[in-house]
Order: C-alpha cells, then sequence, then structure tokens
C-alpha cells in the first residue's frame, strides 16, 4: 500500500500596488519556492510579499498580526 502525500497549505501575506493587504492560501503546492521566483504567475509582479508560512498556524498569526 502506498503512502498518502499530505500537503501543508502555504500561507502569505502580500502587499498590492495600492497598499492593501491580502492573505493567501496555496494548497496544491509542496514548496514554496514557486511562489518566491519572479517568473511565478500565481502572486502578481507588483505585488510585494510581506510574509511567508509554511503551515495551519500561520493563518492565525498573520490575521492577527496585519489585521486581516
Amino acid at each position: 500500500m502506498g503512502m498518502v502525500k499530505k500537503i501543508i497549505p502555504i500561507y502569505v501575506v502580500t502587499k498590492g500596488q495600492r497598499g492593501r493587504m491580502k492573505l493567501r492560501v496555496f494548497k496544491d503546492l509542496n514548496c514554496p519556492d514557486k511562489l518566491i521566483t519572479k517568473r511565478s504567475s500565481r502572486i502578481a509582479y507588483y505585488d510585494e510579499i510581506v510574509a511567508l508560512g509554511v503551515g495551519k498556524s500561520f493563518k492565525e498569526v498573520y490575521k492577527k498580526k496585519y489585521n486581516l
């Protein structure tokens, strides 16, 4: 029997052109490296990555810290 691969969610706080903060969740990636690269199409090129965390606990931490 094969093992079921469990993917841990990745939480990213981004700041857009107008200064609005957003909390984004990526549940289909194994590693956050694809989000950090400049050629990534998952986050707009003009959005600034403020914080990035891997795991369920970062959802509440970022909501409280950035008032989202």
